[in-house]
């Protein structure tokens, strides 16, 4: 299958809200960075993935700006037990059809 929003987004879902990392084991570079510059983190692959597995957050209502064959443009909501709801803009970069990176922006006042 080739790597799109629906793909990609599917992925997060299952990893975050079902904890089943079978997709993103699958979607993600073996290289793959996720990276938030406000916050001067950077993640790898398993560590990303480790992340989603233990997380309270629920993803939900994922909405795609803009994707071609190089990357994914969206956004996401996120709740969060115990803090204001967010939402998440995100910019996924492709490369021989598996996400290379994850950048993130994470707000709370929409």
């Amino acid at each position: 299958r080739s790597m799109n929003f629906i793909t990609y987004s599917k992925a997060w879902i299952k990893s975050v809200n079902d904890k089943d990392s079978s997709m993103m084991q699958d979607v993600l570079s073996d290289d793959f960075v996720w990276s938030n510059d406000r916050f001067n983190w950077n993640t790898n692959k398993k560590e990303t993935i480790d992340w989603c597995l233990d997380t309270n957050f629920t993803a939900v209502d994922f909405s795609c700006y803009y994707e071609n064959d190089e990357v994914i443009v969206g956004t996401h909501n996120v709740i969060e037990p115990g803090a204001p709801d967010s939402s998440v803009m995100f910019i996924a970069k492709i490369e021989d059809n598996r996400v290379v990176s994850h950048q993130q922006l994470r707000e709370f006042e929409r």
